[in-house]
């Protein structure tokens, strides 16, 4: 064997040496250090837990001061609606003559919610002006976007009295 075969030979060995080694244990190396970070990752977000959960229960706290600043109680806007309008109307003076089913429209582009309440109240002008600013106002429950005065006259009394309907949007 000549000295030309024998480095042949050595550097074929070496490179199929170097193959088997990859394949035993570097490529190995490397799929564990790749699971080694994903494990690392795993648990920086396991222990940011308690703080992003202290995080969201300040936010809940203050979600809930607004709300309670805002008049808003529960979770139905509908019942909260019918109870502001009878505490007003005890307060103010007026009467509520009917409290329609609320029309709920979803806009299908942007897929948002739009809830119409439908009520009418009976009374003086001053009273409604007063009603409509406080719920717009005051308790935060959405938009007056229409109102309807209507003056009316018993028949058996002969008196007549003012009658308002009022159209209020809330959007969700």
């Amino acid at each position: 064997m000549t000295q030309k075969n024998k480095n042949i030979i050595l550097i074929v060995s070496l490179i199929l040496i170097a193959c088997i080694a990859y394949r035993y244990s570097v490529a190995k190396t490397i799929a564990i250090v790749g699971e080694v970070k994903k494990l690392e990752h795993k648990k920086k977000v396991y222990q940011s837990a308690p703080a992003q959960l202290a995080t969201l229960i300040n936010k809940e706290k203050k979600l809930n001061e607004i709300l309670k600043k805002n008049n808003v109680e529960g979770n139905s806007v509908q019942n909260n609606l019918l109870k502001t309008l009878n505490k007003l109307s005890e307060d103010i003076g007026f009467m509520i003559i009917a409290f329609e089913e609320p029309h709920s429209f979803t806009d299908k582009t942007t897929q948002k919610i739009t809830t119409t309440y439908n009520f009418n109240i009976q009374g003086d002008y001053k009273s409604f002006i007063k009603v409509l600013h406080a719920l717009e106002q005051k308790y935060s429950y959405g938009n007056v976007i229409h109102v309807n005065f209507e003056k009316k006259k018993n028949f058996r009394t002969r008196k007549q009295f003012l009658q308002c309907q009022v159209l209020l949007q809330r959007l969700n």
